[in-house]
């Protein structure tokens, strides 16, 4: 059992047994929160700063809707740089480095604020969620993005040797661009090639350099259509196509950066993650 389970087990055991003797306090804007450890000598975030927190919320049934320890060790969020008014966000504006607290915040807010969606269907209006945080640390803004920095070129480098390997096992010859993208040319197009601002008409199919696939336009039997340099995909798509002609059909090696980057797409691409992409240009105008 870590320590986080336990420091939860003892909260409940706690609510459960001297629930009145829990002071919570409450903001203009409604938020409520109570410590049940408290560090008052130790520091709280300044706007920038990242929050390292392990955190469960649960709704007013009591069923538990996440649990940080799920997602992430270190768990992260940013200390925002305007006010948050009604978010867990300005609860955690009271937590200091070490603090365990209990912070109560209006579920609607949470969603459309904090998580920038819809309440799920089951979520009632006027109802509240209750987190359990435990902060481990806070990162003051330029050392959190040193570490990202540093991180991020760690992955850059191991990308690389990834991408050679791929070709070298592959025994694939490709046109290397000076931003990381690498073309192999499928099918020769006709005519010009595309540009910026043009509305195009694309098939394609996205795997990761391992073969799994994630997309394919082709099994929902609608090609893509949209404009470029409009910022509708990702940037590695904005300068693959425009290197395409009418008819053309190449694959692309897309790295990190250009693609869906540190955070990836929740569910379908991990973080820091190289895709390839098979895209047919059909046309455009």
């Amino acid at each position: 059992m870590n320590k986080f389970t336990q420091t939860l087990i003892a909260i409940v055991t706690l609510l459960a047994s001297c629930n009145n003797s829990l002071e919570f306090k409450t903001l203009p804007s409604g938020v409520e929160y109570c410590y049940i450890n408290q560090n008052p000598d130790s520091t709280t975030a300044n706007p920038g700063d990242v929050w390292i927190i392990n955190v469960k919320y649960y709704n007013s049934n009591d069923s538990l809707l996440f649990n940080s320890k799920e997602v992430a060790e270190n768990f992260t969020m940013g200390c925002p740089e305007e006010e948050m008014q009604g978010c867990i966000e300005e609860g955690l504006t009271k937590i200091h480095k070490g603090d365990s607290m209990i912070i109560k915040v209006d579920a609607e807010k949470f969603y459309n604020i904090s998580c920038a969606t819809t309440p799920p269907d089951f979520i009632k209006k006027g109802e509240q969620l209750t987190f359990y945080v435990k902060c481990e640390n806070i990162i003051a803004k330029e050392d959190f993005e040193n570490q990202l920095l540093e991180l991020e070129n760690r992955m850059v480098a191991q990308e690389k040797m990834l991408i050679r390997s791929y070709l070298e096992r592959e025994g694939i010859q490709a046109k290397h661009f000076d931003n990381g993208i690498y073309k192999i040319i499928l099918k020769e197009g006709q005519g010009k090639e595309t540009a910026a601002n043009k509305f195009v008409n694309v098939n394609y199919v996205g795997t990761f350099l391992d073969g799994l696939e994630f997309d394919n336009s082709y099994k929902r039997g609608k090609p893509l259509k949209f404009q470029l340099g409009q910022n509708l995909v990702i940037q590695g798509w904005e300068f693959a196509i425009a290197t395409m002609k009418k008819g053309e059909k190449s694959q692309f090696i897309i790295p990190f950066r250009l693609a869906y980057g540190a955070k990836g797409q929740k569910g379908i691409i991990p973080p820091y993650c190289t895709l390839l992409f098979e895209i047919e240009l059909l046309d455009f105008k």
